[in-house]
């Protein structure tokens, strides 16, 4: 079964539909059963859907990865938290 940090890596693709069967079958189970995975696929699923129903804007790659960077380091950061 995934790991939250492989759910989290292949997020976007999963969204675009771009990736592979087996891959889906392996992202479904883990969000399936894990709540913090739920709560940010389902947040990201409506956010794309609000920023590409009004396509208003587009943000740049580099802030893009930023962000996705932070975002990550926050999970890390609260799961070793409460782990210890």
């Amino acid at each position: 079964m995934y790991s939250c940090e492989d759910v989290l890596a292949e997020l976007g693709n999963y969204l675009d539909d771009e990736v592979a069967a087996e891959v889906r079958v392996q992202l479904e189970l883990h969000i399936a059963h894990c709540k913090t995975c739920t709560a940010i696929y389902d947040s990201s699923r409506k956010t794309l859907k609000i920023v590409t129903d009004s396509s208003s804007f587009e943000l740049p790659d580099r802030l893009s990865e930023k962000l996705v960077s932070k975002v990550m380091s926050k999970i890390r950061e609260n799961r070793e938290n409460t782990t210890t």
